[in-house]
């Protein structure tokens, strides 16, 4: 399942000793509403990430400036603190699979 979490929750999360996805995106976003399924439908099967959303709509510049978000959808993934991958744009299932391993 994939949680929506506030930008005062961002930091914490991202700094877990766990592994994260962080979906980026916003209601008005037609690639986002593209993507929230798939993310989802991975979350479910996926035990080793935690999934979560932002809106970068409510959020200051803070988050974007400092993780170089110019487009949405796009994924944070982090892995014990540290930023793995970012992927930008929509994508298929198999596709986030493959980067999540």
């Amino acid at each position: 399942m994939v949680k929506e979490i506030k930008e005062e929750e961002f930091k914490g999360i991202v700094e877990s000793d766990k592994k994260v996805l962080i979906d980026c995106f916003a209601n008005w976003c037609g690639p986002c509403k593209m993507l929230a399924p798939i993310v989802e439908e991975i979350s479910n099967e996926n035990k080793e990430y935690e999934f979560y959303k932002l809106d970068i709509d409510t959020i200051s510049e803070e988050i974007p400036k400092e993780y170089g978000i110019m487009s949405i959808p796009t994924l944070l993934i982090f892995d014990k603190g540290k930023l793995k991958e970012k992927v930008v744009g929509l994508r298929s299932k198999q596709e986030l699979e493959d980067i999540l391993k």
